[in-house]
């Protein structure tokens, strides 16, 4: 392992506590804080509670908080699945049907005798909260981030979020002001490029590979920047999706990280990690074998070893902001994750969230703890990662059965996803019989015979971030689908190309 590998589970607190007095601290990089981030100023509201911490005795007539004996929900109870134990596995998986569960309860508490309920009182995460987050769940998810990720600084920290959504707009806000230059992947979720046009951010989108983003694109482009032509200075940041790309399915080798991320100190980038597909990293595909028969790590030191390093986790200089989500590995209507970074930004962050978000929803953050903290615990969310991943496997491996049998080699290929929740299927329009009307006329043909043939899957123009087209693309996914109705999706899709591009049948191809 090299000096970034992760801590060993156990103990967490003790691990903590050892490793971070010998880190470095981060560089200060507040040059890169947007003018909108840097006038932000402290809520004189939030200041006030500070008294409270210090003087239990306080008596306060200062916050406005609504009564909780008024709050119309007693007692909320959720029934949890508790994902096979690492003592139980034998690096097999088989998806042979629903999980063991528990009930955990979330109560108002009326004294601090209760027994057998979460310690999370439901009275404060009704309450108006920090902008933090819930000190409770925070305190779960920066141990989880060591045991993870093991930043190599000693000065960082982490702030709830309402998911990467809200984190990756809050953070755009806090790093770019108009007109200023943004380095992204050329196809991205089509709600970054959104979340970037009202700031009047310039987009522009690096070629990418099976890998990602290509190193050696990103560096020529920097190597090469003309302030006079371009009209303003280098990019100050770059936002990348490194672990199971959304929309491609691509994940960037360890070797592909390093060189962005040594690329990013020689320039002076900040990196936006966005990584929310980061646990659904896969087990190797194996054509015509078992698609419900998955091999998984024996233990959960073994799966965090087997994790490809974070962005996070190779920082030495505090210039990565990591972006986690809950939404795809618990739940997205929760609407929470959380941000990790130096305390330096987690400050400004804080301060955006005081006047936007203000915390993710008190009822999200409490089920979240009740799940993680006490239920599982940090061995038992990595059992039940190790689950999620097994699941993801099975689903990939049947989507790329289906696309193995049915679709026409000739005239279409795709990578083999190693992580995420999308396979990036690529058409070669020279192909086509009308390939004179364009790229984008080809490719909006298929979609639209796709839906008239009753199958759905988007057209890669959707997801691009400049107007020229390389080829012809389409994203699918495998997250929520069945088998039997993935294999009739890729079927009719499949009669689509074939039609399109003039074949009677498989028998021609």
């Amino acid at each position: 392992m090299s000096d970034s590998s992760p801590v060993a589970i156990k103990p967490v607190v003790a691990a903590i506590e050892s490793h971070t007095e010998s880190k470095p601290v981060a560089l200060d990089l507040s040059h890169h804080l947007s003018i909108e981030s840097v006038i932000r100023q402290k809520s004189l509201l939030k200041v006030s509670s500070s008294y409270l911490a210090c003087d239990p005795e306080l008596l306060s007539l200062a916050a406005g908080l609504p009564s909780p004996s008024l709050f119309p929900i007693e007692k909320i109870t959720a029934t949890v699945p508790i994902a096979k134990q690492e003592s139980a596995r034998n690096g097999l998986w088989k998806n042979d049907g629903l999980l063991p569960d528990t009930r955990r309860e979330l109560q108002k508490k009326k004294d601090s005798s209760l027994k057998g309920q979460s310690e999370y009182d439901l009275s404060a995460a009704l309450q108006y909260e920090q902008g933090t987050g819930a000190k409770q769940l925070l305190k779960f998810v920066k141990e989880h981030t060591e045991i993870v990720h093991n930043p190599q600084y000693r000065d960082w920290d982490c702030i709830m979020s309402g998911g990467n959504t809200h984190a990756m707009e809050t953070v755009f806000r806090m790093l770019i002001n108009p007109a200023d230059y943004i380095i992204l992947e050329e196809f991205v979720f089509p709600e970054t490029a959104e979340g970037l046009k009202p700031l009047r951010a310039k987009m522009i989108g690096i070629e990418m590979d099976e890998e990602g983003m290509r190193s050696d694109s990103l560096r020529q482009l920097l190597e090469a920047w003309d302030e006079t032509a371009r009209g303003s200075k280098r990019p100050g940041v770059l936002y990348v999706v490194p672990t199971g790309q959304n929309p491609t399915g691509a994940t960037m080798s360890v070797q592909r990280r390093k060189e962005i991320y040594d690329i990013c100190v020689m320039y002076d980038l900040i990196i936006i990690e966005d990584d929310p597909y980061y646990f659904l990293q896969m087990s190797d595909y194996v054509p015509g074998a078992d698609p419900t028969v998955v091999h998984v790590p024996k233990t959960n030191d073994e799966f965090v070893s087997t994790l490809l390093p974070s962005m996070l986790s190779i920082d030495t200089q505090g210039r990565v902001l990591r972006l986690d989500s809950f939404s795809k590995v618990a739940a997205p209507g929760l609407r929470c994750g959380w941000i990790t970074g130096s305390d330096r930004f987690i400050e400004r962050l804080l301060r955006h969230n005081e006047v936007g978000l203000q915390f993710p929803s008190g009822v999200s953050m409490a089920v979240l703890h009740s799940i993680l903290a006490e239920a599982w615990g940090q061995d038992g969310y990595l059992d039940w990662l190790v689950n999620l991943r097994a699941e993801y496997t099975s689903r990939r491996n049947a989507l790329l059965d289906a696309m193995d049998k049915y679709l026409p080699r000739e005239v279409c290929d795709w990578v083999v996803p190693s992580a995420g929740m999308f396979v990036w299927l690529h058409i070669d329009h020279t192909k086509h019989p009308r390939k004179d009307n364009g790229i984008e006329a080809v490719e909006m043909e298929l979609f639209e015979a796709g839906i008239d043939n009753k199958v759905l899957i988007l057209p890669g123009a959707w997801f691009k971030v400049s107007p020229e087209a390389r080829d012809v693309f389409f994203r699918a996914t495998f997250a929520s689908v069945s088998a039997e109705d993935m294999k009739l999706a890729v079927e009719r899709f499949g009669e689509v190309l074939r039609k399109s591009f003039g074949f009677v049948g498989l028998d021609d191809l």
